[in-house]
């Protein structure tokens, strides 16, 4: 039998799409206080917002009857008629967001309008009124949401850990926060500042204080066409971050977004320029006629859908383009500029290694139709410390017994193989027993580093070198949460970092592999893969990747000339790692056999 779903029931199951965690409920409430026209906000969380989520403002507040019903289903007062809905200007308008939030905690809404003699207190738990009563109150909103999916058990069970919660919480904040400079927010967790944000007179401002090094970065871009205005914040050439998450925070008509669309504009924007595995820092925001893109097309409305998606499109990444242009790049390289040397937006990094990381060239295709299988390697001797690249022939030696490769290599160890030369200074040419190996350079010298780093552990502990005077790196809040509880197992690999101050982290001491390395870029790569993991992978899954992003930052990179001695070398260190890919999951080397060679130039 059919039968119509009780309010409180249909309030729940909409809070399934409107508030998947605590950042949800408290983007909605940001979203209702600028609606409001606030332009001071307080944010108190606890436990990461599963404790507390208060939000006060000093918007235009409300009166007893409207603070009562917002809190029924589609209770609105951004749109009265069906098409309103192509005109909608404000970031909520569904009517849901409250009434979503008030069923699944325990609520209270005290609230006061101009001109009102005393505000009133809204007291809701699990969706039901408890009272509603006269208050004092100064003009505003003030909101508290506690305990938040105390009623739904099975929701609640599936919450992160504190840490992560509150860093998407602060990630929620700082989403609005870059967009309304205008706006002073400040934000306390369990009762001490967690993020501070000023009242600023221009975005760039804003991303300065947010982003930190990365936000300072930033260069300034605005262009307009066919009915579309961009503003926008850029990344120049070398400045990237190791995880899409926080990099990008794109806007339509003030509203943040997870688009496609624009996605892909972004990304073609940079094509040729940003290496990769690596993401651009932007801060966007398109503006266009509301009836030229619809906001109604999920209840949490981060997505979007465009009348005309390639003309928004090719704006975005043309406009880009044009500005990044203009702050000293060239176009993309062609096959025969890539082949015939560095492209001209690349220049040549230092000889024989750098001390900063520079940026990778594209992987170029071998041969159309031809994929050689990876190598796969055993270790040719049971691991030991390694010395630099530099230094590896005084210490290595030539004692090492072959090892049984078998059907591996065509000789026992990679000291074996004949060097015969670089193809566009990323690749390693050798010969052995007539066969063709090609060794990634960067992936070769990146698993010769991690063995090092992973060594050091199990020989006794790390080596690790102090540096004159500490390095402050100045992190965006949300990455400074997820760097702090983890300094103490980078202690274990050499790498002494200490908080100092709010977003700051002191480096005191770096692995003596990684003497060379940017700290500052190293610190913030790591705050990257911290975030991107969240808590839930397991602590040695993350030591892992920790560990893999440090032995990526001195190892050799793509597109650095090596003299054939550094070649030889190379290849000698390799036989003292355990491995069959690099530690971000690439082959090392592939191998080419004699009868494949004879195949491809007809002679078989």
């Amino acid at each position: 039998m059919i039968r119509i779903l009780e309010d409180r029931v249909v309030n729940r199951i909409a809070a399934g799409e409107v508030v998947a965690r605590p950042a949800s409920a408290l983007k909605e409430m940001l979203e209702n206080s600028l609606d409001a026209g606030s332009r001071d906000l307080r944010v108190a969380l606890r436990a990461g917002g599963r404790s507390l989520i208060q939000i006060v403002d000093d918007g235009c507040g409300m009166s007893a009857d409207d603070a009562t019903m917002c809190l029924e289903r589609h209770a609105t007062s951004k749109i009265r008629a069906f098409e309103d809905l192509e005109e909608v200007r404000t970031l909520g308008f569904r009517g849901e967001a409250l009434p979503s939030i008030a069923a699944v905690s325990r609520f209270e809404l005290t609230t006061r309008e101009h001109g009102a003699d005393a505000g009133v207190r809204v007291d809701v738990e699990g969706g039901r009124i408890l009272s509603v009563e006269a208050a004092g109150a100064p003009v505003g909103t003030r909101i508290s949401v506690r305990s938040l999916f105390f009623n739904v058990p099975a929701r609640r069970k599936f919450l992160r850990t504190v840490p992560t919660e509150l860093g998407h919480c602060l990630e929620a904040v700082t989403r609005v926060a870059l967009v309304h400079p205008e706006i002073d927010i400040e934000v306390t967790h369990n009762g001490k500042s967690a993020l501070r944000a000023p009242r600023t007179e221009a975005r760039a401002q804003r991303a300065a204080h947010l982003l930190g090094a990365h936000g300072r970065a930033l260069v300034t871009a605005s262009f307009a066409s066919a009915g579309i205005s961009v503003e926008a914040l850029i990344s120049p050439v070398g400045v990237h971050r190791s995880s899409s998450r926080g990099s990008s925070y794109l806007y339509v008509n003030g509203r943040f977004v997870q688009d496609p669309v624009v996605r892909r504009a972004v990304t073609e924007a940079y094509r040729g320029i940003v290496p990769k595995g690596r993401f651009p820092v932007v801060v966007l925001d398109v503006q266009l006629a509301p009836s030229a893109v619809d906001v109604n097309v999920h209840p949490a409305k981060t997505e979007v859908r465009f009348r005309n998606a390639r003309e928004v499109a090719q704006v975005i990444s043309g406009g880009m383009r044009e500005a990044l242009e203009a702050h000293g790049i060239q176009r993309p390289p062609d096959a025969g500029a890539f082949v015939r040397g560095t492209p001209r937006h690349h220049p040549a990094p230092p000889n024989p290694l750098p001390l900063t990381r520079p940026s990778a060239l594209p992987d170029p295709a071998l041969s159309a139709g031809w994929t050689p299988s990876p190598v796969a390697v055993r270790p040719a001797r049971p691991p030991e410390a390694l010395p630099r690249l530099d230094s590896v022939a005084a210490e290595v030696g030539g004692g090492a017994s072959p090892a049984p490769f078998g059907a591996l290599l065509p000789v026992p160890r990679f000291a074996d193989l004949r060097v015969i030369g670089q193809v566009a200074r990323t690749y390693i040419l050798t010969e052995g027993a007539g066969e063709l190996v090609i060794i990634d350079q960067h992936a070769a010298h990146e698993r010769v580093t991690l063995h090092r780093l992973q060594s050091n552990q199990h020989d006794g502990g790390p080596v690790g070198q102090r540096l004159l005077s500490p390095v402050m790196v100045e992190l965006s809040a949300a990455r400074a949460r997820a760097l702090e509880p983890r300094v103490e197992m980078l202690s274990l690999h050499g790498l002494e970092v200490t908080p100092f101050g709010d977003r700051t982290f002191a480096v005191k001491q770096v692995p003596a592999v990684l003497i060379g390395a940017d700290p500052t870029r190293l610190i913030s790569d790591l705050a990257d893969d911290f975030i991107e993991g969240g808590s839930g992978r397991p602590v040695e899954a993350i030591r892992e990747r920790a560990l893999a992003t440090m032995a990526c930052h001195t190892s050799i990179r793509a597109g650095q000339t090596l003299s054939p001695y550094e070649m030889r070398e190379l290849l000698r260190a390799l036989d003292q790692v355990d491995f069959s890919v690099c530690a971000h999951g690439r082959p090392v080397c592939i191998r080419v056999s004699g009868t494949e060679l004879e195949r491809r130039f007809h002679r078989a």
